[in-house]
């Protein structure tokens, strides 16, 4: 602790204000709890959890009465601040959990050993964001580690002067400390803007350090959780500062850590113990501290102009080399050209540095889970403890896999550079046959539109690079199959909330069942894991659809919920693909107004062939636009369209335009609209003239961009149904939205069987 504990920060009056965003917070705490989970399987420097510099100025006589050291922050207050704020969050939750621990079934000196443990915590996180000060003898005044230059510590309440609402949070907090509350309730901090941020903060931490216990919470994140079954493990034991004082033989210990291994409501307590240890004693800053501010601007200036850090890969490669020249020599060998494949991926591709350093994160984050299935976050420490702790395992097999794991992670670097890149898609005929080009193109670039990294992976697995010549089927099915349940799960949620943890199911090690099966597809450092069939992949995919949270066993049940989806909110480039699906190779239905039919329609000899890549990305169905107006109800809307909030935004009340036409006559009468989806859908240049001029007399304007469309001949078949509507209503909107979910159904379900 900084000068014997007595230190306190101080914000000077030129710093902004807390206004962290809750990414940010997320951010912080994710590579917080990636270190913990680190710290599992290696108690060493690599499960530190490095924060970056603090730069701080000794200053002299700012706070006259306080008998601590004031220093002010000039690079760091926004991550000092999120720290001591999650220091009280922790403080609170341990409280919360340990006022349970009488009532567990634990023996009783399992239970002492527990509460020891509770009160060395609680002291570490207090002493994080309060300080103590000696006054006389053996008597102290606490005082708020952080305050901002309006305030000022004393010796006593009367000397002390806390106006920002940071150190008003703070104060109340050591208030808090010294009673028996359980619950911190925060004092009233202002109506300013900059004290509702922190409030809302605070409740954002709060309910992050909730999610510790959470096993849901960590399905959308890049964080693991830390089993209760690891706490023996050396790493984590040794988070535990009072056992080997209350527990002192060996086999009673380990008795100790059992019983609470298998006594689940104690869980809760013990993890939040073992982070609260972490947060204590393995989260570091680097510390740079000088008595003259304009030094300090200095230096902070020379660390943010020196260049980012080095990427994970920049830190493999030295020990490839070492590792090559120490068998047989670097140079010629298969694991420099393999490097030589990775630069030619990423450093030639990426001239940015930011672009490279994000790409090189994505990559290893796949390759990770490619390799053994392993939730990598993006952290950079984790990142290069992964990729060299598994090249070591590789080395420690054989010279062979060392050169196979090189080149696999070279490979993912192809097939991400081609797969999920625009300007690799363009060249996919590199890897595929006339026949399945224009296929992989448009679901690649579906799924990347979508923003579906972990689908990479599993077709990776697939992947080679002569796999025009070998493979191609297989990889085509593939990602046919990938495509489909992507879009019929995210059609049925909406939202990606779990879809992360189902692509990392089909990679992880083969364990368990139900919802929580794993399908073992990852390919293991030896590279000797099995690939999974195309049937066993697609039943796969269909079983997490069956047992996940949404239930998906049969088309009724799957149209319902589309239906009741506000998809617009969710996912404009779901619906786009769910709108070409639709209409590829049918014709308006005569059954019902708005609606398409498939059924009698002959695919050689029908025009509508929507789904390519060519229409993927023209730009004519570039976006997403409602027909009832999201919000505006004039000009005589049925009201009913208005009585459900989720109606609007659902497939069935939307379609696809040029980018930005809809803005001409967004909130305009039913009838207006018709007019101008009649000019777009005219199939000879006459009527269609004859259509544009009804609707500009109706005061409806086309951009010029569509005008000049429209003069070339274009016309916009996919709005043909809408022809066909006399009037918009709650019952037209739910038929076209079942038709259009059943038209999916139907195409996209046989891709999985």
């Amino acid at each position: 602790m900084l000068y014997n504990g007595g230190i306190g920060f101080r914000i000077p009056e030129y710093q902004r204000q807390y206004d962290w965003s809750q990414d940010n917070i997320n951010r912080l705490l994710c590579d917080c709890l990636s270190g913990f989970f680190r710290l599992g399987t290696s108690p060493n420097a690599d499960a530190f959890t490095f924060l970056g510099t603090l730069i701080l100025v000794e200053e002299g006589t700012n706070e006259p009465d306080f008998a601590g050291t004031s220093v002010a922050v000039v690079d760091g207050q926004q991550r000092l601040t999120t720290l001591t704020l999650l220091a009280c969050a922790l403080t609170e939750s341990i409280r919360q959990h340990a006022e349970k621990l009488q009532t567990l079934p634990l023996d009783q000196q399992v239970k002492s050993w527990l509460e020891a443990e509770v009160d060395a915590r609680l002291e570490e996180l207090f002493v994080s964001a309060i300080g103590l000060q000696n006054i006389r003898g053996r008597k102290t005044f606490p005082f708020p580690r952080i305050i901002r230059a309006e305030d000022s510590r004393g010796r006593s309440k009367t000397t002390s002067e806390f106006r920002s609402p940071l150190a008003r949070f703070l104060d109340a907090f050591s208030d808090y400390v010294d009673r028996d509350d359980v619950e911190f309730v925060p004092p009233a901090l202002g109506s300013g803007v900059h004290a509702k941020k922190l409030a809302l903060n605070y409740q954002h931490i709060k309910g992050l350090v909730a999610g510790l216990n959470d096993a849901e919470w960590y399905e959308d994140t890049e964080c693991e959780q830390v089993s209760i079954d690891d706490v023996a493990r050396e790493g984590y034991k040794g988070l535990f500062q009072r056992l080997d004082d209350l527990i002192a033989d060996m086999s009673t210990r380990d008795k100790a850590l059992a019983q609470v291994g298998k006594t689940e409501d104690c869980h809760p307590l013990v993890r939040t113990l073992l982070f609260g240890s972490y947060f204590s004693n393995c989260i570091v800053l680097t510390r740079v501290k000088t008595a003259d501010e304009s030094a300090a601007f200095d230096i902070f200036d020379a660390l943010n102009t020196t260049g980012e850090p080095l990427t994970a890969l920049e830190t493999l490669k030295p020990r490839v080399i070492a590792y090559e020249k120490a068998r047989s020599g670097f140079s010629g060998s298969a694991s420099e050209a393999a490097i030589e494949r990775i630069t030619a991926a990423i450093d030639n591709k990426y001239v940015e540095t930011s672009r490279k350093q994000s790409e090189t994160k994505d990559l290893v984050v796949s390759f990770a889970l490619l390799l053994d299935g392993t939730k990598l976050p993006e952290n950079l420490a984790a990142q290069r403890n992964f990729l060299r702790t598994r090249y070591d395992k590789a080395t420690a097999i054989s010279g062979q896999r060392a050169e196979s794991f090189v080149a696999s992670l070279a490979d993912m670097a192809e097939f991400r550079s081609y797969y999920w890149t625009h300007e690799g898609i363009e060249e996919l005929a590199r890897f595929h046959s006339p026949s399945t080009l224009d296929q992989a193109q448009l679901l690649m670039s579906v799924i990347r539109d979508m923003k579906t990294k972990l689908a990479l992976p599993i077709l990776a697995r697939y992947w080679r690079a002569d796999l025009k010549t070998n493979g191609e089927a297989d990889f085509v099915n593939v990602l046919k199959a990938l495509t489909a349940f992507l879009m019929i799960r995210r059609a049925a949620s909406g939202g990606t909330s779990g879809i992360d943890s189902d692509f990392r199911a089909i990679m992880a090690p083969a364990v368990g069942s139900g919802s929580s099966k794993k399908f073992g597809l990852y390919a293991g450092v030896d590279h000797a894991n099995k690939l999974l069939t195309i049937d066993e992949l697609k039943t796969a995919f269909r079983t997490l659809l069956s047992s996940g949270k949404y239930k998906i066993t049969g088309k009724d049940g799957w149209v319902g919920q589309v239906v009741d989806n506000p998809l617009y909110q969710q996912s404009r480039e779901l619906v786009r693909f769910m709108m070409l699906v639709a209409a590829h190779q049918a014709a308006p239905s005569t059954a019902g107004p708005g609606c398409w039919d498939k059924a009698g329609i002959k695919i050689s000899s029908h025009t509508n062939d929507f789904l390519n890549f060519k229409t993927w990305r023209s730009e004519l169905y570039e976006t997403v636009e409602h027909v009832a107006p999201d919000s505006d109800r004039k000009s005589g809307w049925d009201s009913d369209i208005y009585k459900n909030n989720i109606l609007r935004h659902s497939i069935g009340n939307l379609c696809l335009l040029p980018k930005k036409e809809n803005s001409a006559i967004g909130n305009d009468s039913w009838s207006k609209k018709r007019a101008f989806y009649l000019a777009l859908t005219e199939t000879t240049p006459s009527d269609q003239q004859k259509r544009i001029d009804e609707a500009t007399a109706l005061g409806i304007s086309f951009s010029k961009k569509t005008a000049e469309l429209l003069k070339s001949g274009e016309r916009l078949s996919l709005l043909d149904p809408l022809r066909d509507v006399d009037k918009w209503t709650k019952d037209v909107i739910e038929a076209r939205g079942k038709n259009i979910g059943n038209l999916n159904w139907d195409y996209l379900w046989p891709w999985l069987n």
